[in-house]
């Protein structure tokens, strides 16, 4: 028996290493936030089950974080043609974007004067009426979910800076991330995950129409 088997048959078979380096990552972060929906789906549909309800949360979360991780260097990379220094920390990777693609890019004038001179039929876009800070709260509290109350109080690194918490749920130490009982509404999770992941997405809409000819 075979894990991996090219059989032909389309109509069940995934097909991948065809794309280019900005394919792959939208297919990536579309492939992760779109399986955690359908999940987020499953869940609700089976609100009657706690197994259900109390194990998907972890892929659900992790698919979700890993999402808007790939979904921040995918815009960095349309916009820089690399991958951005920040490894998985969210907030790393989000002052990262913010400051040389957003404030540097996106809302400079002298940028803006430059895309003008090869844009044939330009288009100013805006970012009024999102409030970016929201979304490096929103960005701050998924990295820093799992954290102690002490290590809140005590403004400690954020412990899911490497995106360990959801795929183990025990640290290096062998000790819980979480020791004490907690609850999450899949709905308000779709929700607040939705919007910062649209908002994202419209930032690289806008990366890709400012440097496209």
């Amino acid at each position: 028996m075979k894990i991996f088997k090219d059989t032909g048959l389309m109509e069940q078979s995934a097909h991948f290493g065809w794309q280019d380096k900005d394919q792959a990552l939208y297919g990536l972060r579309e492939g992760y936030k779109n399986s955690a929906d359908e999940l987020v789906g499953i869940a609700l549909d089976n609100g009657n089950n706690p197994k259900i309800l109390d194990t998907f949360i972890f892929p659900i979360l992790f698919s979700y974080r890993h999402s808007l991780e790939i979904s921040l260097k995918h815009i960095y990379m349309r916009a820089r043609g690399t991958m951005p220094k920040g490894g998985h920390s969210l907030l790393d990777l989000w002052d990262c974007v913010k400051k040389e693609i957003i404030d540097d890019m996106i809302c400079s004038e002298d940028f803006i004067n430059q895309v003008k001179m090869y844009k044939e039929n330009f288009f100013k876009y805006s970012l009024n009426g999102i409030n970016l800070q929201e979304i490096r709260k929103m960005l701050q509290e998924l990295q820093e979910a799992n954290q102690k109350r002490d290590e809140i109080k005590n403004n400690v690194r954020q412990v899911d800076q490497n995106a360990e918490v959801w795929r183990y749920l025990i640290r290096m130490d062998d000790s819980l991330y979480f020791t004490c009982g907690h609850s999450i509404d899949y709905t308000i999770l779709k929700d607040g995950i939705n919007h910062i992941y649209e908002v994202l997405d419209f930032v690289y809409h806008i990366v890709d129409e400012y440097l496209s000819s």
